[in-house]
């Protein structure tokens, strides 16, 4: 069995020299396990920390001892500039409306960039970053590090092998792609929206589509091809809004999709809902998210009174999210089970085989693995083009299905809206 991602080398060539990263934004939740996963990375060393927060200095103590802490990025620029030590790279991590001003300003002087996702608030303004980087030679990767979750990969090598011809019988994959489903839906408690008053803000970037969604659609597109049109209905709100409000977020969404192959999807997202059905409880992969499993059906006496006695959730079988639908086959994830007529003709008289799927083996964790990638992409190691890795191109099109989204679940009719990158 293989442990290592399509595109990725198994490890970073620690022998060349490590790669000088600064981390902007390091106080928040995504920043911080970005600044513990530079520290850990022999290939990379940490030399700066930027965050202008209330006691960040002493946050920065305390993740990052030792490391250079700035304010701003122009005041870190100003201090490397001085003595020769620009960062070869930096990694984003401001909240969403920051993440061009931040990587323009890092771009100019020859940063290379890892922009959390999203690449931007705006299509606009993403595609803005994302010529400016082209025309100065500056490498742009977009954060969205599910592409290097174990199931993800495993997913791709199945679609990418269904991609060869057919037989009409025969576990070969799920054929042709005609449709896909799909839930993104949990429960997220007031202070999750307390620590960050943008999470509420359309104008800052928040809600659901652009938090969540966003992640979802980079999934999708990465497995199957660009979406070309969506439609969109809003579900029930938790709080009573105003809903002329124009920088009122929404609680979720039910969705159409379209893909440039001919395939259609469905997706439901919601943050207000409880609920195991939502990538990060599926996967297992968010070390502050339990976990979800389904209980086993068939247990005896003693499992059972076991299992009352300890008060535990039930080992049982993964959740899953996304159900892929082909010509010949189901394939879904993250529980990796294909199913498939096998050895018989295709038909729904005849039974249907089921397998797992395996995943690699390889214990690092995605973003251990996006950094890694990005290493070698600021090396010069692996073609930008190449391997896992979201292009700042790529993010653009997720933005641009996002704004999509938004400008249908505007319409109170619930409007049908064309995917546009311009």
């Amino acid at each position: 069995m293989s442990s290592t991602p399509i595109g990725l080398s198994s490890r970073t060539d620690v022998r060349k020299h490590p790669v000088s990263i600064a981390i902007i934004g390091f106080g928040g939740l995504i920043g911080r396990r970005h600044t513990a996963h530079v520290l850990s990375n022999a290939s990379a060393a940490l030399v700066a920390v930027v965050d202008g927060a209330p006691a960040a200095s002493e946050l920065a103590a305390e993740l990052a001892p030792g490391v250079p802490y700035y304010h701003s990025v122009t005041e870190m620029l100003s201090a490397c500039a001085a003595d020769n030590s620009t960062p070869e790279a930096a990694i984003v991590c401001t909240p969403n409306a920051y993440h061009v001003p931040v990587a323009l300003e890092l771009a100019e002087a020859g940063v290379h960039l890892l922009v959390e996702k999203p690449l931007a608030d705006t299509k606009a303004t993403a595609r803005k970053l994302v010529d400016r980087a082209r025309e100065l030679g500056v490498k742009l990767l977009v954060g969205h590090h599910r592409r290097f979750n174990p199931y993800v990969v495993a997913a791709r090598k199945v679609l990418e092998a269904s991609k060869a011809e057919p037989r009409e019988t025969g576990e070969s994959g799920i054929g042709t792609v005609t449709a896909v489903s799909g839930l993104w839906a949990a429960y997220k408690p007031d202070d999750y929206f307390a620590a960050g008053a943008w999470r509420r803000s359309r104008k800052m970037g928040g809600g659901s589509v652009m938090i969540n969604f966003v992640h979802e659609v980079d999934v999708l597109q990465y497995l199957l091809g660009p979406i070309v049109r969506v439609s969109a209905e809003k579900t029930l709100r938790r709080y009573d809004v105003e809903e002329t409000d124009s920088d009122v977020v929404e609680d979720g969404a039910a969705m159409t999709l379209r893909f440039a192959s001919g395939a259609v999807g469905s997706f439901v997202l919601g943050d207000g809902v409880v609920s195991p059905h939502f990538f990060e409880a599926g996967t297992g992969e968010n070390p502050m998210i339990p976990q979800a499993r389904r209980p086993r059906r068939h247990l005896d006496e003693s499992d059972e009174s076991d299992i009352q006695r300890k008060g535990q959730t039930v080992r049982g079988e993964p959740v899953d999210v996304y159900r892929i639908f082909g010509t010949h086959g189901t394939l879904s994830i993250p529980d990796m089970t294909l199913w498939t007529c096998g050895d018989k003709p295709r038909s729904w008289v005849n039974d249907i085989t089921v397998r797992r799927i395996e995943i690699d083996d390889d214990p690092s964790v995605p973003f251990e693995r996006q950094l890694d990638h990005f290493i070698a992409v600021v090396r010069g190691d692996t073609p930008i083009e190449e391997g896992p890795g979201c292009t700042g191109e790529e993010g653009l099109r997720v933005i641009a299905v996002c704004e999509a989204v938004i400008e249908a679940l505007d319409d109170a009719h619930g409007g049908r809206v064309g995917v546009d990158t311009a």
